[in-house]
């Protein structure tokens, strides 16, 4: 072989369609353009590490207005700027000056990701304080891969202000898909809630100061969190209390980690495996720190917990911590308890020091500091307290676990639950709609007052008062002694030698109580008549209410077309099932909808406006039969995954035994369908009535009441049951026995219906069924 042959090196230098491969990865738009700010802070935070920060730090990002072929993308900084050495390897795949710990910035294929994916033509200009001039380069893809050179020329433009800085980026030749999504209005508000959500922490008070974020020529507010505040609380029987919101903040022992090879290294290593010349090992400092909390409203999907790195959102609404695995099956822990599958847990989990992946939209799940993350935030094992006793986890006090035990259900716990024990406004669409008014700012809603009062009033209704009341009645006229009116011996007597007898005046009116469940802003779903509605309890007696009427409604404030809705709650007709105050509210709405669409195109009903308002606003008493079985089965499951700690010793194979060949049976065959691995230690201790026929579980109570009631799943007495008389007490417990049977029989039925069969059944039955169900929740916490 020949020397010269010996001496030629290989050309690395990878193909010019990489880039463009680069831009097939499935990076969403606002990704693409946090990719590019991410630039733009990190300058910004470099210049105040440096000593010279920016003052009033400013990104602007301007969109496309029409799908066209001169649509562009630019975003432009007024950061420190690059030199032509930075600038050179800014735009290189692969490269990153960036510290990998501290910066947003990561492995140097963001910006060409970004870039590639919006469009096939990329200009960067930049400079800096001082310079003369701006440096720029221009990156055609579609040049590349025809020259298949990377080599580009070098661009400069005189600057106007020497004294100007900043940084560039216009993206052009958009791909056709792209332009047409960034131009349109509805997608450009989408990515403004996005951006806006990712970079909270960064548009408020940030190491860089308060950074001005301008996305399409709107300023972007950080989104925060609609969640109850700190200081509300709920205490568990032991007397320890649960907050609305844990804050977390742990210090882990600091790791070894090389800032080349951008990996943490295991304890046992001193140096990096890789043994690269480049290879730069630093101790780090690591901590996991942040808050979880409840959400104000339930909903299907805006719930979860957002993952942080360097104050961006890496993860938003990740859910993965309400799941439990064992290594081989995960099961899903919250949400459960709602029919709805509507969460409220939310929360923000910082952990720069966790590994992310290189399109910086997931960190790293076999990243060590994950696993430590999971312990700090929910524990060790379960959340629910029964399985985890019986898989041999104890002692878990994790903000996660905290949240779960007090505020997992959405609805009150036991029969006559208070609401503000769990924190739910009943309304959930209520509950909605002044979430939206906290994510526009109103002053009125930023705080969780007004969620508070519709709690409020939701427990009243449970405590049998009155809706608005503060719970006292009023004292009835002569209750206390009065003082006696001295006589008025200066006035002038109609008749010789008697003074003027005083006339009766009408009774003195008694304040107006606001009912905050009512006062809300009605529209029609279809017409889109609105009505905003502000509602008071007031006495009989009120001026404004005409006598012997339950209610009225009238034009309180024309300026801003607020209707008052004065309602005497205490009137006959609402000593009724089916009769309510909203029902007269509705009513009213209905026909002031139908008068006012008079004459208009459209012919409107009274039945149909009542019908549409019905099904907006009633949705609460509406009897959805998909809700009601899921329910029924949701209740029979609580109590049978309750009955492992119910029972003591070796209770549970007894009462397996007690089961008739065919339950048995039936209890094997759904125990092989979903592969238990041990069904014998299930037996055991009595986690089989998970897998077994509601109807056994019924014969179960009637056999062994004893194991449900006495305040261990229910509170009603029966053991303790005791009249002095044997066959009076036998006569009591038997009428407890069979009222909670007549419950189970109810809610069995239910569960064994289809929706059609609910449909076709009556709808007495059905709501007497509904009830039993409400009634077999558990009375104590679990």
């Amino acid at each position: 072989m020949e020397k010269s042959q010996m001496s030629q090196e290989f050309d690395l230098t990878p193909d010019p369609r990489i880039l463009q491969m680069l831009g097939e990865i499935n990076l969403p738009q606002w990704r693409c353009l946090a990719e590019l700010i991410d630039n733009s802070i990190d300058g910004f935070v470099h210049s105040v590490r440096s000593y010279s920060p920016i003052d009033g730090p400013e990104i602007c990002v301007s969109l496309p207005m029409t799908d066209n072929e001169n649509a562009r993308v630019t975003v432009k900084d007024n950061g420190p700027g690059m030199s032509f050495e930075s600038l050179q390897n800014a735009v290189r795949a692969g490269w990153s000056g960036n510290d990998p710990l501290f910066n947003l910035g990561l492995f140097g294929m963001g910006f060409n990701i970004a870039t590639a994916r919006l469009g096939l033509v990329t200009e960067v200009w930049t400079s800096r304080a001082g310079d003369p001039e701006e440096v720029g380069v221009r990156i055609d893809l579609d040049e590349l891969r025809t020259t298949r050179s990377f080599r580009v020329p070098r661009q400069t433009r005189p600057k106007m202000d020497h004294s100007s800085h900043g940084t560039t980026i216009v993206i052009g030749r958009l791909k056709h898909d792209q332009r047409a999504y960034l131009a349109r209005s509805t997608n450009q508000k989408t990515m403004r809630k996005h951006l806006a959500r990712a970079y909270s922490s960064l548009l408020g008070s940030s190491e860089a100061g308060t950074i001005r974020l301008m996305i399409g020529g709107a300023r972007l507010s950080p989104r925060r969190h609609c969640v109850w505040g700190e200081e509300r609380t709920v205490s568990f029987p032991d007397g320890t209390v649960a907050r609305a919101v844990e804050h977390i903040d742990v210090k882990l022992a600091p790791r070894r980690y090389c800032t080349h090879c951008m990996r943490t290294l295991a304890v046992i290593e001193d140096s990096c495996p890789t043994g690269s010349k480049s290879c730069n090992v630093v101790e780090v400092e690591r901590r996991v720190h942040g808050w979880i909390g409840l959400q104000r409203y339930l909903h299907n999907t805006e719930f979860g917990l957002d993952f942080i790195r360097n104050g961006r959102k890496i993860e938003i609404a990740n859910k993965d911590l309400f799941d439990w695995s064992d290594g081989d099956t995960a099961e899903v822990e919250y949400p459960t308890d709602d029919q709805r599958g509507r969460g409220r847990f939310v929360g923000e989990i910082h952990i720069d020091h966790c590994r992310v992946s290189y399109t910086k939209d997931r960190f790293e799940r076999d990243d060590p500091a994950w696993s430590e993350m999971m312990r700090v935030v929910r524990g060790e094992g379960p959340l629910r307290p029964i399985v985890a006793k019986q898989r041999g986890y104890e002692g878990n006090d994790s903000p996660l676990y905290r949240l779960y035990q007090a505020f997992r259900r959405s609805s009150p716990h036991g029969k006559n639950g208070l609401w503000s024990r769990v924190l739910v406004v009943k309304d959930n669409d209520r509950a909605l709609q002044m979430a939206d008014l906290f994510e526009l700012g109103d002053p009125d809603y930023l705080t969780d007052e007004r969620w508070w009062q519709l709690v409020l009033e939701q427990d009243r209704e449970v405590l049998g008062e009155a809706p608005g009341g503060d719970g006292d009645s009023p004292l009835p006229h002569g209750f206390l002694d009065e003082p006696t009116q001295p006589e008025n011996l200066g006035e002038p007597s109609t008749t010789e030698g008697q003074h003027p007898q005083p006339q009766p005046g009408p009774p003195p009116q008694l304040p107006r109580r606001s009912i905050h469940e009512l006062s809300r802003k009605y529209v029609h779903p279809t017409y889109r008549v609105e009505f905003e509605i502000q509602a008071y309890s007031v006495d009989v007696n009120d001026s404004d209410l005409p006598t012997g009427l339950p209610w009225v409604l009238k034009l309180d404030d024309i300026a801003t077309r607020t209707y008052a809705f004065l309602v005497d709650v205490s009137h006959e007709v609402f000593r009724s099932t089916t009769m309510t105050p909203l029902d007269g509210l509705l009513t009213e709405l209905t026909h002031r909808t139908v008068d006012f669409l008079k004459g208009q195109a459209q012919d409107p009903s009274i039945a149909g406006i009542l019908t549409d308002f019905r099904m907006q606003y009633c949705r609460e008493t509406r009897l959805d039969p998909q809700e009601i079985i899921t329910m029924a089965t949701s209740v029979l499951g609580d109590i049978a995954r309750a009955i492992p700690s119910l029972i003591i010793g070796d209770e549970g194979e007894a009462m397996f035994n007690e089961l008739d060949e065919d339950e048995k049976e039936s209890v094997a065959r759904r125990m092989a369908h979903r592969r238990v691995p041990d069904h014998k230690a299930l037996i055991a201790d009595g986690r089989f009535w998970d897998y077994a026929d509601p109807e056994s579980l019924r014969a179960l109570f009637n056999r062994r009441p004893e194991v449900f009631l006495d305040g261990k799943f229910w509170d009603d007495s029966y053991i303790s049951l005791d009249f002095g008389s044997a066959t009076v007490t036998d006569e009591a417990r038997r009428s407890v026995r069979a009222r909670y049977d007549a419950y189970l029989g109810d809610a069995v039925w239910l569960a064994n219906q289809s929706p059609v069969d609910i449909d076709r059944a009556g709808r007495d039955a059905v709501i007497r069924a509904t009830c039993s169900v409400r009634l077999l929740k558990s009375d104590i916490l679990n």
